[in-house]
Formats: C-alpha cells, structure tokens, sequence
C-alpha cells in the first residue's frame, strides 16, 4: 500500500505525439536542409569538392521525405523520428561546407597571388634576356662596323 500511494505521488511525463509537434520538427529539418544546401553551394561556388557533403544531403532529404509522408499519413511518431534524424544527418552538414569553403578561399587566394609571382618573375627573367640579347647584337653590330673599310668612290 506505501508502494501504490508512492506511485500515486509521482507525476510522470509522457511526450505527447501531436500533429503540431511533428510539424515544429518538420519546419526544423526543413530548414536545416535548407541551409545545409545553401552552405554546399557556397562552398562549390567557391571551389570546394562537395560531392561526399551532397551525398550526405540527399540522404537527409531522402529522410525527410519519409517524414513527411508518415506526417501525411498520422504516423507522428514515426514522422518525429526520420524528422530527428535528418537533424542528426543535415547539421553536420553546413559547418563542414563552411570549413570546406574558407578552405577553397584560401587556396584560390594563394592560386592567385602564386600566378602573381610566376608573372613577375616571368616579366624580368624575359627583360633581362632581351636585354642581353639586345647587348649581344649591338656588340656584333659594332664590331662589323668599326672593322668595315670604308670604299673611297673613283672619281
């Protein structure tokens, strides 16, 4: 008897499965998708190699279709649980496109900066050739001149 009015005090909280609640986690999925493809096209925008971060999307959306469909169907529980998923699978998702993303911006900033340096250094090296060059066919200029006699015409 202590035992049944122990359990009579306690009050115990069930999650409810209610239409609203699995279309909050809906929305949420949503969105997270959402952004993660937003972030992924940034990233290949950018440069960056996204094929494995858009695989991973489509299995998130791939989820979050079934969700909506078990939400369709009044299957809550089951819509609650892909949509929790796809969080699960779609987060990750957009932080890695970022990281992906800065990457590629520094590696096309130093692309650039190289293709700079290359271009300079391509400039004076082909300056300085020419004008050895120019040196070099003075010089010959000079010498066939200073050693040419010059023809007196008969008059």
């Amino acid at each position: 008897m202590a035992l049944g009015a122990w359990f009579a005090g306690l009050q115990v909280a069930f999650a409810q499965t209610t239409p609203a609640t699995a279309n909050l986690r809906l929305q949420a999925a949503n969105s997270v998708v959402d952004a993660g493809f937003k972030a992924v096209f940034a990233a290949e925008k950018a440069g960056a190699n996204v094929t494995s971060l858009l695989a991973q999307l489509n299995n998130a959306a791939t989820l979050l279709a079934q969700a909506e469909i078990a939400n369709r169907t009044g299957d809550y529980n089951t819509s609650i649980a892909r949509a929790d998923s796809v969080l699960l699978v779609a987060q990750p998702v957009a932080s890695s496109a970022q990281t992906l993303q800065s990457a590629a911006t520094v590696a096309s900033q130093d692309a650039f900066w190289l293709s700079i340096e290359f271009t300079v250094i391509d400039a004076v090296v082909f300056l300085a050739i020419l004008f050895v060059g120019w040196r070099w066919v003075k010089a010959r200029y000079m010498k066939h001149v200073l050693e040419s006699k010059p023809e007196v015409p008969a008059q």
